[in-house]
């Protein structure tokens, strides 16, 4: 097989091809007032292959990239109402200037698939408009000025909201040659012009491990408390692109569109609404049959139509009609898709919530008639991306994310009533708030090592500006939605607490964590802390700018450090994220200018998110992450499995589990890829961490820096230190252990592993199996497997690792019969 390659500095929209798996990184975030630009080596260009869409007339030469300290960019927004989300997502794709770290001011226009959302309106906080704002699903600019890449709306929404959205897959895929959706042609993997990790001669990935099915789409709600079947939080649902009606040579539309599911969506929509108001665990839709005839009968027609075409070996019908004769949803659907679920509010006063007086099961999973909602959905900073396995990492590089905010009196309420006290502004407090995306944009993964992961951008652009008042606070929502690194934000106090001055330094309070809100003790221990945000984690920061009396605005610069790991912090140099101006106003007054008191912030606190104790614990299991260095090539698994479809976890509905998350992954050149903390995501219930273990921290000695953990006790480890037998797992353990702070997760990064050695240095060798000790890190979790029945997934959150095999179902079985029992 051979890529179509094409030269980087034409000006020709061209498409990157996927290759490589990167290992995770994580950044460095502090306030200071150097900036340093990171270039990035060119990697291999694809041409736009067969008669796709058209295009503006291309520049012969590089473009132009935007120009740093522009004001952030503004991310339209679809905004629920009378207590529904309705609105429509397209997934399209266009060329986009596309900065990949080639040089200065040298970005290429690429073509990239993207989320955008049909009559999204414009925020309300601060900021510049998007380019090509309103139009959606693309707007081809003018020669030379494209557009650059948009995170996909920000979708926004209250507890006890009914998300009823129509997606759309109008990608077009001769946008992108012969290098995507090969696998029903019996090809499996991309196309690649090296051997490795795709087809060809060679050693290479297998399908379905391997990258592919880039033009597939569908939407992962990530943070979500609701069902993971047929119409919800369903990974497992593939949406090819709608065929297109082409006249000429490259002129062509969809014949899927809005206008052509709008009849049986808004019906479907209308009755899902009411099953789903009157019962929060009904997880209705339960068969296809449930669907309007009109959107069935036409999905069929499509899909045998797509069928019918002779090279297409692996037939998508067949596959579809097995699944409905054995009472499963179906799997594939042609162009459109609609989305419902529920938004689970919690109405009890207490935890746990009282059991009905006469709870006869009347279907299995709960609901009507049998359990209450345990838990219900937390309000906060949550997100959506592409979830295709095997074009998981290539889509959201491209851009194909975007926030998930859900409003509740908890959080957005408390904030509002304290925040509002003199306020001014035209909306509530909080949704004048910025919302800040993470990504690094790109469209080539990074497979090969050696060089720099891509630089940060928010909301699309590189080094936006973000304006506050002198002592005025904010609200950030940052999610970090990159498909590879980490971001570790470092306030100043933790650079020299002896140097703080609260006058001229920026000050803030985390206040939730994954979408998930602190409670008061938490957020009032949280003074400029520094904390991480692995790729998937969300944070949201009560942020107080600086007094400025100079009488003109000051800037300051936010930077990052990225690194392959957490051990490799300290050996790179910053890069900048973001500015701030603060403005040469009057300081702000009233409660602008001050955090919210603990009582104030906590007094509504959600019950359903009391700390898990050891007494609800029912089971325990380990789950062991890993990637070892070939031969021929790096592989990553979960419990010594690629992703194969099987159902990896059992777990009984409505009980409570620990697990120990395991990451054997070691920092060696020779039989390890390196130091990699994982960071485990697992879908639908958040976590509570209750024990870490990190093999390979280090601790101060006489002024120099040591290993914790020693496997030998001669000559006799320092105080400051752990002796580990090396031949005694259980000893494996911190044995300064600190007590843990019960926040709550979605995504949590697993310590990477360390190879036992000697007090020489030398690796200890296991007598049995002759190979050297390698001591796991770990973390302890708890959660609570409540409220909804079915199967979903948890996986590494490099997304390369998840495309390439690591990850695996969890399927949550009822606990309740059918019958009953009179």
């Amino acid at each position: 097989m051979t890529a179509r390659d094409a030269k980087l500095g034409t000006g020709k929209p061209v498409r990157r091809h996927a290759f490589a798996a990167p290992a995770w990184g994580c950044a460095l975030l502090a306030i200071t007032a150097a900036a340093l630009v990171v270039n990035a080596p060119p990697t291999h260009a694809q041409k736009k292959g067969g008669k796709g869409s058209p295009l503006v007339n291309p520049p012969s030469q590089f473009i132009p990239c935007a120009a740093a300290g522009q004001p952030l960019v503004k991310v339209p927004e679809l905004i629920s109402q009378n207590g529904r989300l309705r609105g429509t997502v397209v997934l399209a794709d266009g060329p986009r200037r596309m900065d990949l770290g080639i040089g200065p001011d040298k970005c290429v226009p690429q073509f990239v698939r993207y989320f955008c959302g049909v009559g999204a309106t414009l925020p309300g906080y601060g900021g510049t408009i998007p380019a090509g704002y309103p139009n959606c699903p693309t707007v081809r600019l003018s020669e030379g000025n494209y557009a650059d890449p948009l995170p996909g709306p920000t979708l926004r929404a209250r507890l006890g909201d009914v998300v009823e959205l129509t997606f759309l897959n109008q990608i077009d895929p001769l946008d992108y040659g012969d290098s995507i959706d090969r696998g029903e042609r019996g090809q499996g993997c991309d196309e690649s012009s090296r051997p490795y990790p795709g087809s060809g001669p060679g050693p290479h990935d297998t399908f379905p491990d391997c990258f592919h099915g880039s033009s597939t789409g569908n939407i992962h709600f990530h943070g979500t408390h609701t069902s993971p079947a047929t119409t919800g939080d369903n990974v497992f649902i593939e949406v090819r692109p709608s065929p297109r009606e082409r006249s000429g040579r490259n002129v062509s539309e969809p014949i899927v569109t809005e206008a052509s599911v709008k009849g049986p969506f808004e019906d479907f929509f209308s009755a899902c609404e009411i099953r789903l108001q009157n019962d929060a665990l009904a997880q209705w839709p339960r068969t296809w049959k449930d669907l309007p005839s009109a959107y069935t009968s036409r999905q069929e027609y499509l899909l045998k139509a797509y069928d019918s075409d002779p090279t297409i070996l692996n037939k998508l019908w067949p596959i579809d009609a097995k699944q409905m004769r054995a009472g499963a949803w179906p799997q594939y659907y042609i162009g459109a898709y609609p989305y419902c679920f529920l938004l689970p509010r919690y109405t009890a006063t207490t935890f746990p919530p009282p059991e009905p007086a006469a709870a006869h099961m009347t279907h299995m999973g709960g609901g009507e008639g049998g359990h209450v909602l345990q838990m219900g959905q937390a309000p906060g900073t949550h997100w959506y991306h592409a979830h295709k396995h095997g074009s998981t990492t290539i889509n959201v590089m491209n851009g194909m994310t975007g926030v998930f905010i859900i409003e509740g009196s908890s959080y957005d309420g408390v904030l509002n009533e304290y925040y509002e006290d003199g306020w001014t502004g035209a909306k509530p407090w909080t949704r004048q708030q910025p919302v800040l995306i993470i990504n690094q944009y790109g469209v080539s993964p990074n497979l090969f090592g050696g060089g720099n992961p891509q630089q940060f951008s928010v909301n699309g652009r590189r080094l936006p500006q973000l304006t506050m008042k002198p002592g005025e606070v904010q609200l950030w929502r940052i999610a970090n939605t990159s498909a590879r690194s980490g971001a570790f934000f470092v306030n100043p106090p933790s650079l020299d607490p002896a140097k703080y001055d609260p006058a001229k330094d920026f000050q803030w309070k985390q206040t939730a964590q994954d979408g998930v809100q602190f409670n008061a003790t938490n957020y009032d221990g949280n003074n400029n802390l520094s904390f991480l945000l692995a790729a998937g984690n969300r944070a949201d920061l009560l942020v107080k700018a600086p007094a400025n009396a100079t009488g003109k605005p000051q800037i300051y610069t936010l930077q990052v450090i990225s690194a392959v790991s957490t051990i490799d912090i300290q050996q790179n140099k910053p890069a900048p994220l973001l500015t701030v101006q603060v403005a040469s106003d009057p300081s702000v007054q009233d409660n602008q200018s001050k955090f919210i008191p603990k009582d104030a912030f906590g007094k509504n606190f959600p019950p359903f998110l009391a700390d898990i104790s050891a007494s609800e614990v029912k089971a325990t299991k380990t789950l062991v992450f890993e990637s070892t260095n070939g031969p021929p090539f790096t592989t990553h698994t979960i419990d010594g499995k690629k992703f194969d479809g099987k159902i990896g976890q059992v777990v009984l509905l409505n009980t409570v589990e620990e697990w120990k998350i395991e990451n054997r992954t070691i920092d060696s050149q020779t039989i390890g890829p390196g130091a990699i903390d994982h960071p485990f995501h697992i879908h639908i219930n958040p976590f509570q961490v209750v024990e870490e273990f990190h093999p390979n921290d280090t601790v101060t000695i006489n002024g120099k820096s040591a290993p914790k953990y020693v496997f030998y006790d001669s000559p006799k480890p320092d105080a400051a230190q752990c002796y580990l037998d090396p031949f005694k797992p259980e000893t494996w353990k911190d044995c300064h252990p600190k007590t843990p702070v019960n926040i709550w997760w979605d995504v949590f990064p697993i310590p990477s592993a360390v190879i036992a050695s000697d007090a020489a240095g030398n690796p200890i060798v296991d007598p049995k199996t002759k190979q050297p000790i390698v001591v796991p890190g770990y973390f302890k979790m708890r959660s609570r497997f409540v409220d909804y029945a079915g199967q979903y997934v948890m996986h590494c959150h490099i997304l390369a690792h998840e495309d390439r095999g690591m990850m695996t179902i969890v399927e949550v079985t009822p606990d309740t019969t059918a019958y009953s029992h009179q």
